[in-house]
């Protein structure tokens, strides 16, 4: 670790990166979220039947009718419908009338979303761990605005539809990716507390953009909104650097050693020797990129990345379904959301003290079992009492919020940097699964039970957390570089096992066993001879 005596654990040179991805995260929780406000729970009442009979009664409420009675008896279904535009002028709700029997097309604009979430992370986690961390962001950044601006343009359902996969399959590879640059940027005593600290950035993009959705009202100017925020970003490009682990560990000593010096110089720290002697310099050839295959050949990290895409499934499915799902809350649909993101804050900072003083896995597993508590309280909860099925909900919420922050924290450290970046995007791809799924957890408590959505939530988050059990705490350990020290991490060393006592044969490459064999076997007869 070396590395981070010369340029410091954290000082400006890391600070200013961690403020530019600080800052990305609270403008892509705008994106992700703006369809609570794009296509809110809007009233609404049939003023067109397709039938030549006069009705048995004309409303003029917003009854929510998707057919009428007429006088013959028979019931028709509407073709056109007015709106009740007091809290949301005009959305796309209204504007390709998404209600009745196309109601469900608000829950595959909301799953779209995750598709892109899942092509981005396949693709550029890997691409990542190819090109580089900075090559990756300024091509996803490049994808995300784009399409942000064009989705404007939307003239039907299916293009807006598939202007906001592109702008997932952007934002996502860009944040995910920012994350594990920050995180291999920071020496091991700020790499914890910067890895959750990004995070709040999240809750902070959940509450700012009510204000932004209360004073915008109009999607067209409302999107026109989200994706001027995303403009500064391009002026930051030049401050942020590429990832110094990756350029060791793909053997780039030039222009690890420039960034180094750039480093220390900001960091205000005074260079002893030259950059290019270092210590790690040495020894350090070329590691290709690893891919899952890699990794999955790999019999510990195997099962490691198995439980972790579980927890990852189950972490996305509970938060997303409770996060989309606020309009149905009782009370103002804003107030409501403002109080969602709100307590995202308490959350985050009880998963930075548990993570730092407790460690990882405790951490994440008394939030898992209590959020999954609160979720199955919901069932005890008499239905006049919505403000405290409420409660209990937001309490489910807080603590999903916090065992959802954690992963990313936990499973970059589980793995080591060559495969770090397509790890992290492997989980994040198959959490999708969970993140697509949970917009319809409304159809489908709908058609069969209330009460089935929340006694989902609890039996998915008891199975993690079990599962969880079975994954070595990271807390107090570097975090591993190459495949055998991540095959080696979190082996006991009571067992015999550990990787700095003994080198075995399926984690050790060949060359070096055999080496070393050679060597202890001239020390052996050496040693004989003098005695």
């Amino acid at each position: 670790m070396d590395m981070f005596d010369v340029i410091g654990s954290y000082g400006p040179w890391q600070r200013r990166t961690f403020a530019v991805f600080f800052y990305m995260n609270i403008v892509g929780v705008w994106q992700t979220l703006s369809v609570t406000f794009l296509a809110p729970n809007v009233d609404f009442e049939c003023v067109e039947p397709q039938s030549m009979y006069t009705p048995v009664d004309n409303h003029t409420t917003f009854d929510g009718r998707c057919e009428v009675l007429f006088a013959n008896g028979t019931l028709e279904k509407c073709t056109r419908w007015e709106y009740d535009v007091a809290n949301f002028s005009r959305n796309i709700v209204s504007e390709w009338d998404l209600v009745c029997d196309r109601q469900w097309l608000v829950s595959l604009a909301k799953s779209v979303y995750m598709f892109g979430f899942l092509a981005s992370v396949f693709i550029f986690g890997q691409m990542s761990d190819w090109l580089g961390r900075f090559a990756t962001i300024v091509t996803c950044y490049t994808i995300n605005i784009t399409a942000m601006f064009l989705s404007m343009l939307s003239s039907s359902y299916t293009m807006f539809a598939v202007f906001r996969f592109l702008q997932a399959f952007g934002r996502t590879g860009m944040s995910t990716t920012g994350i594990v640059l920050v995180m291999e940027m920071m020496g091991p005593d700020h790499r914890a507390k910067a890895g959750i600290l990004i995070q709040v950035g999240w809750a902070f993009g959940f509450i700012t953009l009510v204000p932004v959705a209360w004073f915008i009202r109009n999607w067209f100017w409302f999107q026109f909104a989200l994706g001027m925020s995303l403009l500064p970003v391009a002026f930051c490009f030049r401050i942020i650097p590429e990832s110094p682990r990756w350029l060791l560990m793909r053997g780039k000593k030039d222009q690890l050693e420039r960034l180094l010096k750039e480093a220390a110089s900001l960091n205000k720290r005074q260079l002893k020797q030259e950059v290019k002697d270092m210590e790690l310099f040495k020894g350090n050839d070329d590691q290709k990129a690893k891919t899952l295959i890699h990794l999955l050949k790999m019999p510990k990290m195997r099962k490691r990345a198995m439980i972790m895409i579980y927890l990852w499934i189950v972490n996305a499915f509970t938060y997303y379904g409770l996060s989309f799902n606020t309009n149905d809350f009782a009370g103002d649909p804003y107030l409501n959301f403002f109080i969602s993101g709100l307590i995202e804050f308490p959350s985050y900072a009880l998963m930075y003290w548990g993570a730092l003083k407790v460690g990882r896995r405790p951490t994440f597993l008394w939030l898992t079992f209590v959020g999954g508590a609160a979720c199955v309280a919901i069932l005890a909860v008499p239905g006049q009492y919505l403000w405290l099925q409420t409660t209990f909900a937001m309490i489910g919420k807080l603590c999903v919020n916090g065992s959802f922050g954690l992963l990313y924290l936990y499973t970059s450290e589980l793995f080591p940097t060559v495969v770090r970046n397509a790890a992290l995007g492997t989980c994040s791809m198959c959490a999708r699964v969970g993140s697509i799924l949970a917009p319809f957890v409304r159809e489908l408590g709908l058609s069969t039970h209330t009460s089935v959505p929340n006694v989902l939530y609890g039996v998915l988050a008891l199975t993690s957390g079990s599962l969880a059990l079975l994954v070595p705490e990271t807390k107090g350990s570097n975090m591993p570089d190459t495949m055998e020290e991540g095959e080696a991490f979190g082996v006991s060393p009571s067992s015999g096992n550990d990787p700095k006592l003994k080198l075995e044969p399926d984690t050790c490459p060949p060359l070096l066993l055999k080496e070393m064999t050679d060597i202890n076997g001239k020390l052996i007869n050496d040693s004989n001879q003098s005695h």
